[in-house]
């Protein structure tokens, strides 16, 4: 029995079907939706995305380590022909940076298992995580990927900072360098340049692109990438966008969490408050779609919306954040809270300077925005936080009180705010984030 491993694929070669076949069920995930397809209902497909091959032994190389472990489980003799050649490494310490101990231990074990995914939550210095990473791989080419331009702006004025020199490729924006930063939607901006000769290739907010044809594809691209590296605060929970990643990255490594960077000073402690809503007995409710169930018990609800009113009044001194999802939302609150602050996806770059700076010089400041407040904006200034947008996504709800956590001199303590919601729906969605506010191990008071 042999291994053969390359960047992007392995393969089990090996006369034992039964070894396979039972690798293919072990390594295999249900496609959401599936029943509805033609493929399934013709009865020419079971829904299931495999991610080990039963006929050819082919595997993503990023569960080359499972594969490993399996077959020590079973007591089974194999040699492995590794044909990845990497390089040594540099060293991976910033010039005037001192490590914390866990960020320290991150940057060593990524480059130790050369494919990976970093798990550490918002607030834990992520970046400082990525630049370690970076200056022991900086004398090659390689591509650093991100979702949203804003991110992707930030990270390159760090990395500026820090001395690296580095390339951008996004929108109408493209300087390309041996070491690019570059947006998923702008990746044909450096094909030419970087498919065939990438030696790393490394994912920010990497939970993004476990789903999409476009994102999972870039993932399992650039075939001398034998560092291939994702990082997120947040691993997906679902076993399909989960495999996604692991196929063709490796092995989740984390060395801390939002308690234990809470405990050891790193992070604001956090105290959640569960505001319950009323529970309306009104069963046309369950003949209701989602979106009307959404418009008439979150953005048009008047009870709902005068509490966070109230909240906002009882809050002498502090800078708060309040999230919606939708326009018209914002607008019913601004009319609301008239002093409010707003920011939403159209504004450009100065425009949230601005705003952010008028937020953080008050005494005390309201800011409503939409999704573009869950992730790229940096206020460490934010004392309470305010989820009127509901949702039920556990990534979202996390990214959200990331954004509150980062400490700051002129706050102990951040309160966050969240709604027990009564309606079809609704109620499933606020016990999802209650969950996932327990997996931290927070104090939450109802």
């Amino acid at each position: 029995m042999k291994i053969l491993v390359d960047n992007i694929y392995s393969f089990l070669i090996t006369d034992d079907t039964e070894l396979k076949k039972a690798l293919e069920k072990k390594y295999s995930a249900k496609i959401p939706g599936y029943k509805y397809t033609k493929q399934y209902k013709s009865r020419g497909w079971d829904g299931t995305k495999k991610f080990f091959s039963s006929r050819t032994g082919r595997f993503g190389s990023g569960i080359l380590s499972s594969i490993i472990e399996d077959l020590a489980y079973l007591n089974r003799d194999y040699t492995v022909e590794d044909n990845r050649t990497p390089s040594p490494a540099l060293s991976p310490y910033l010039s005037g940076i001192e490590y914390r101990d866990y960020q320290k231990e991150l940057v060593e074990m990524a480059l130790e298992h050369r494919g990976c995914i970093v798990k550490s939550p918002t607030g834990s210095g992520k970046t400082i995580v990525l630049g370690g990473i970076l200056k022991a791989l900086e004398d090659r080419t390689g591509l650093i990927f991100f979702t949203k331009k804003q991110l992707l702006l930030q990270t390159y004025e760090w990395l500026k900072g820090q001395g690296f020199d580095v390339g951008i490729a996004f929108g109408d924006g493209v300087d390309i360098k041996p070491i690019t930063l570059c947006t998923s939607q702008s990746i044909h901006k450096v094909t030419h340049t970087h498919l065939n000769t990438s030696e790393f290739i490394i994912f920010d907010e990497v939970h993004e692109f476990s789903k999409g044809k476009l994102a999972t594809k870039i993932i399992k691209s650039f075939p001398k990438a034998t560092y291939r590296i994702g990082m997120t605060a947040t691993v997906p929970k679902e076993r399909l966008a989960l495999m996604n990643l692991r196929s063709f990255l490796g092995p989740v490594l984390s060395e801390v969490d939002v308690l234990g960077l809470v405990e050891e000073g790193f992070l604001t402690p956090p105290e959640v408050h569960f505001q319950k809503m009323p529970e309306y007995k009104d069963h046309s409710l369950l003949n209701t779609s989602y979106q009307e169930v959404y418009d008439s018990y979150i953005t048009n609800n008047t009870t709902r919306n005068e509490k966070i009113e109230n909240i906002c009044k009882g809050i002498s001194v502090g800078k708060v954040l309040i999230l919606v999802k939708n326009l018209k939302h914002l607008e019913t609150l601004k009319t609301l809270i008239p002093e409010s602050l707003s920011l939403e996806g159209k504004d450009d770059l100065t425009t949230r300077k601005s705003t952010i700076q008028k937020f953080v010089s008050r005494k005390k400041s309201i800011l409503i925005g939409t999704t573009i407040m869950q992730t790229g904006i940096d206020i460490p200034e934010i004392t309470h936080l305010i989820n009127a947008r509901g949702l039920k996504s556990e990534i979202a709800t996390l990214q959200a009180l990331g954004r509150a956590l980062r400490i700051h001199d002129t706050k102990d303590k951040v309160y966050i705010y969240d709604f027990m919601d009564e309606v079809p729906y609704l109620n499933t969605h606020s016990k999802k984030r209650l969950a996932a506010y327990k997996s931290l191990h927070l104090e939450i008071k109802k």
